[in-house]
């Protein structure tokens, strides 16, 4: 043994502290609870031994100093108190511990559900190096049982402890309790069975400290472990009744007072260097905060590090034991993609988080959070890997993180047979099913990835000047560029990134000038490439949130040329790109194909079709080809094939499309609300504001469902051909997942009940989902439709709007059926 770190303590008393340097600065290292350099575990949570250390330090007058996570070496000894009955060493050359498992299984608990739990509790144990000797289950009727085993467990527990002695020795036999112990049960339970106890929070506890390798992880669990130890100092009469400190004439501090205060102020220290480490990590985030980011989380052991090595070509630690990393790891997808997605490796998940764990891992939690897609890595060969993701699911939706978008990954797929493959994929049809080592299944995992953010990319033009380099890099480097060319105004780029990003750059280029005439607008459209000549002088204003041109290229091609009336106009426009994105290919009918999306111009081909209904400001609406009281099959059929497919398209897909999502709930709050902030300008009748109450509160008219809708379906929206079938549909701005009814009732108020019940039997036909009151349900949305022009109309300041709802409530109140009334 090294002269240097020679064990100091006297043979007779022997102390667990370690020399560290020699001389007048010489300054010994008395950890806060015993080490274990063999990675069996040692006496944990008691701190009598640390506490006649930290004693004889000051007796020889040496400057004391926590080690903290460190550990001394194989070589080193590490000496315990013997006078404890709680103390436990285990040198390298010793054998491992033997440990009696104990849980409690109560009635809503099942057989299978407490033989995983002990499964994985035996796998943490064997990571320390304690071999379980046997393991006992009591089952109890209640889960807040004051005792944890009765007189005949209990006894039956001691005689297998004495068994276990008799065969490993006094010293080397433990219990561990498979559920978190408060102290006061914890300590009657050693006192009860004159062993040593642990419960399932304090061995993850040393898991994670024996794995943490990066000094955060390091940081962070010491931090975890102190805040876990903090209730559960003790006295130790070994120390005597008070240890000094008293001032003047005083009686001194307890040793718990004294240890108390040591981890407070070790906890304070860890706190403040924590704090240091996570703003650089927050910084490093900062920077890719806009990138494309996707997080894998799940179960510890799941195989997550072996997919982060085979999609990132990184060399991470892989091990096939639990928990073999603890801190997160960020590598960019391989091959790289244009813009570049990040991998993030997280820190793997098990029931029963100790949540001072759950609170210090920061930097996991925050990586989930902010990801841009979640992996739930699930090892399809685990039958309990169900349970797993429930538990994943459920510790994630505690920081916040569900919100983001997931997927399911079903690893270790090479270990299951053909028929659990196919019965995987019938119960979770969405989840990916690959093996790490399999190139196809990587290949396809990472084109999966790819194709899920260029959904939610946004197409855009840019003119950038030539003297902005700076801008063209970050431009190239995070978009993917489509097309760029070259003016006298600067590069042309048309690019496909997130919308962040491209509000971003927005930002920081040079706004354009205002579009104020209809020559503004054709010379915005020929800055973005396009060479146009308008139909008409002036723009067509009947669009509420557009103003439009109509022009021609110079091949003689119609095009549609829209300028926001709004600023705000621009959000809402980004959504419905998104939206055209998912539905153009899924629909049996034609959508705009945006050809340029810039804040103050969006550009179109024209579609084929003659509009439903057209508005003249001098003579109002007009229909065209199709009469409302006598609509051709040819209309009823197509609309009803077009809502079919539209809400086929399944609205998880959606949302992750980045198309919002309301639920059932959240959408009746919202008309809730939207009818109290109304009332008081649309004035309707207490018969109509009790009827919409009573819509709004009667569960049995409303779906259980979520689907994709247009959300403005009017007939201004609809394109037809001659013999009235719908060719395409235009303005997709309020395109959302929520209510299914959305369009049924907007179909309703224009065309009326019957036509409303012809139209859903063709849905039906079409493969549509229906419930029982659908159509009752519509009407009833419909007559509400007035509290949402009203709630747009006061937040726009559009009183055109607002009047025309209030001629609309009118309408409805005067046409209500007598028992409405």
């Amino acid at each position: 043994m090294p002269a240097s770190r020679a064990c100091v303590a006297a043979a007779p008393c022997p102390l667990s502290c370690y020399l560290v340097t020699e001389g007048p600065g010489a300054v010994l290292h008395a950890p806060e609870e015993p080490s274990n350099p063999s990675g069996g575990m040692a006496s944990p949570m008691s701190g009598a031994a640390p506490r006649r250390a930290h004693a004889a330090i000051a007796q020889r007058g040496l400057p004391l100093r926590s080690s903290g996570p460190t550990r001394p070496r194989a070589e080193e000894t590490v000496c315990m108190s013997k006078g404890s009955k709680r103390s436990i060493s285990f040198h390298a050359s010793h054998s491992p511990a033997c440990a009696i498992l104990l849980a409690r299984q109560h009635p809503e608990r099942s057989d299978t559900q407490v033989q995983v739990s002990l499964d994985e509790l035996q796998n943490l144990l064997a990571g320390l190096g304690i071999r379980v000797a046997h393991t006992v289950v009591q089952r109890r009727a209640a889960a807040a049982s004051s005792t944890v085993l009765g007189e005949g467990k209990q006894a039956e527990v001691a005689a297998l402890l004495a068994e276990a002695r008799r065969e490993h020795g006094e010293e080397s036999v433990l219990v561990v309790v498979d559920e978190a112990l408060s102290p006061g049960k914890l300590r009657t339970l050693e006192n009860a069975l004159e062993v040593e106890v642990i419960d399932r929070t304090g061995v993850i506890l040393r898991v994670f400290e024996q794995r943490a390798r990066t000094q955060v992880a390091q940081l962070e669990v010491e931090m975890a472990r102190l805040t876990y130890e903090a209730p559960r100092v003790r006295e130790d009469a070994s120390l005597g009744d008070r240890e000094g400190g008293g001032g003047r004439g005083g009686r001194g501090h307890s040793n718990v007072e004294l240890k108390k205060q040591r981890i407070r102020e070790r906890v304070a220290s860890l706190r403040r260097a924590l704090d240091e480490q996570r703003a650089v990590e927050e910084k490093q985030r900062a920077r890719r905060r806009d990138a494309l980011r996707v997080a894998l989380v799940g179960y510890t052991n799941a195989g997550k590090s072996s997919l982060m090595r085979a999609l990132t070509g990184s060399d991470v630690l892989v091990e096939d034991k639990l928990f073999a990393t603890l801190g997160t790891t960020v590598r960019a997808l391989s091959p790289e993609t244009a813009p570049r997605i990040l991998l993030s490796d997280t820190v793997g998940f098990i029931r029963d988080l100790p949540h001072e764990l759950v609170a210090s891992f920061h930097s996991t939690l925050e990586e989930a959070r902010d990801a841009g897609l979640l992996l739930f890595v699930a090892d399809a060969s685990d039958p309990a890997f169900r349970d797993q993701l429930r538990v994943t699911r459920e510790t994630l939706d505690a920081v916040g993180a569900s919100g983001v978008p997931s997927r399911v990954l079903l690893t270790k797929i090479d270990r299951v047979d053909a028929s659990t493959r196919a019965a995987l994929a019938a119960e979770l049809p969405d989840a990916v099913q690959v093996c790490a080592h399999d190139p196809d299944d990587i290949r396809g995992l990472r084109d999966a990835l790819v194709a899920f953010f260029a959904q939610r990319m946004t197409e855009e033009t840019f003119v950038v000047p030539f003297g902005d380099g700076r801008l063209l890099g970050e431009i190239r480097a995070e978009a993917r560029v489509v097309t760029e060319t070259y003016t006298d105004e600067g590069v042309v780029l048309s690019v496909r990134a997130l919308p962040e990003a491209i509000g971003r750059w927005k930002r920081a280029l040079p706004e354009g000038p205002p579009i104020e005439a209809v020559a503004d607008l054709v010379e915005a459209a020929r800055r973005h490439g396009l060479q146009l000549t308008t139909v008409a002088g002036d723009f067509d204003r009947t669009g509420l949130d557009f103003l439009v041109v109509h022009a021609r290229d110079e091949e003689g091609v119609p095009w549609i040329v829209r300028t926001p009336r709004r600023p705000e106009v621009f959000a809402s426009s980004c959504v419905e790109a998104r939206a055209l994105r998912l539905v153009r290919p899924r629909l049996p009918v034609a959508v705009p194909d945006w050809r340029v999306h810039a804040r103050e111009v969006i550009a179109y081909p024209r579609l084929d079709g003659t509009p439903a209904i057209t508005v003249d400001p001098s003579s109002g609406y007009s229909w065209n080809i199709i009469a409302p009281g006598a609509l051709p099959e040819a209309f009823l059929d197509s609309f009803a094939d077009t809502l079919a497919a539209l809400q086929a398209i399944p609205p998880e897909e959606a949302a992750d499309a980045g198309v919002p999502t309301k639920t059932i709930a959240e959408a009746r709050q919202a008309l809730a609300k939207a009818m109290e902030a109304t009332r008081g300008v649309l004035a309707p009748s207490e018969v109509m504001w009790t009827r919409w109450h009573r819509w709004l509160e009667d569960d049995a008219l409303w779906p259980q469902h979520l689907a994709l809708v247009h959300g403005d379906l009017h007939p201004g929206h609809l394109l037809l051909g001659a013999d009235g079938r719908m060719q395409g549909v235009l303005d997709w701005t309020e395109a959302q997942v929520t209510d299914p009814s959305l369009d049924f009732a907007m179909f309703a108020g224009c065309f009326g009940r019957e036509a409303l019940d012809a139209l859903l039997t063709r849905f039906e036909r079409a493969g549509g989902k229906t419930w029982p009151r659908l159509a009752e349900h519509a009407a009833e949305r419909w007559a509400a439709f007035p509290v949402l022009g009203a709630e747009w109309a006061l937040r726009t300041n559009n009183t055109a709007v607002l009047e025309f709802t209030r001629a609309q409530l009118a309408a409805t109140e005067a046409t209500a059926a007598p028992t409405q009334r």
